[in-house]
């Protein structure tokens, strides 16, 4: 699927840019007008329009972060539910990460990592409608 959320991919581009406690960073949350959750932002554009894994979404379900050892690439996989700065619903928003082993010690590390991203990320967000928007 084509996505077009030039807003989104800026914020994923500047926060990682300041941010070298994570290796990998994306959003994604359904596009309006589609049914799938995709991917509408991330680091590896090429990813962009990538259909949300069943995993994913499973995790999204909880409605809590998550954090899991993936003890061969060393990183703890966050993925954390997200909404716009004033808590309006991206509609399925959630944001993914890897945060290396040498930048937390442990999941609960990793998350507050993980978490003060999200609020950073999610604070520059006025409403759905801007993800996709220049």
């Amino acid at each position: 699927m084509h996505v077009h959320a030039p807003f989104a991919q800026e914020l994923v581009d500047k926060v990682k840019a300041h941010h070298d406690d994570i290796v990998k960073l994306g959003i994604h949350a359904v596009p309006p007008g589609e049914k799938d959750n995709v991917i509408i932002a991330n680091i590896t554009r090429t990813k962009n329009g990538k259909k949300s894994s069943a995993a994913d979404l499973e995790k999204l379900a909880t409605g809590k972060p998550t954090a899991v050892r993936i003890e061969k690439d060393q990183v703890f996989d966050l993925l954390i539910p997200m909404t716009d700065a004033h808590g309006g619903d991206l509609d399925g928003g959630f944001v993914v990460m890897e945060v290396p082993y040498v930048k937390a010690s442990n999941e609960e590390a990793a998350l507050k990592i993980g978490v003060g991203i999200r609020d950073e990320i999610q604070a520059q967000i006025p409403n759905k409608a801007a993800l996709y928007q220049p």
